[in-house]
């Protein structure tokens, strides 16, 4: 099941950085619409309320995650470092064997 990708993980870190939808738009170079619409299909696909939000005037309204939000930043952290831990073995790998491989290749010229 896809939760969450890079640009749903961007969207609630801004959210959690700046404490607003709008804020978090504005950081991210987004409309508020698109952002309130992103974090409305998130909610729909994953069946939890990930952001609260509340209206207050001008510079009173907010938002912040919701404990499942800020669990869906941490389980999208997690899956990134392990998938670079991952990386960086088989990276580790394959350096290793291309440099077996042009050794061989120089002794055979």
């Amino acid at each position: 099941v896809h939760l969450i990708g890079p640009g749903g993980y961007d969207i609630l870190k801004a959210i959690d950085e700046t404490g607003s939808i709008s804020g978090a738009a504005r950081r991210l170079g987004m409309s508020y619409r698109f952002v309130w619409n992103y974090i409305d299909k998130m909610e729909k696909t994953s069946g939890m309320k990930l952001v609260e939000a509340w209206k207050g005037g001008r510079g009173r309204g907010g938002a912040k995650l919701t404990p499942e939000g800020k669990m869906l930043l941490q389980y999208y952290e997690e899956i990134m470092r392990e998938m670079n831990e991952v990386a960086n073995k088989w990276s580790k790998y394959l350096d290793s064997k291309l440099v077996i491989n042009k050794g061989i290749n120089r002794r055979q010229e």
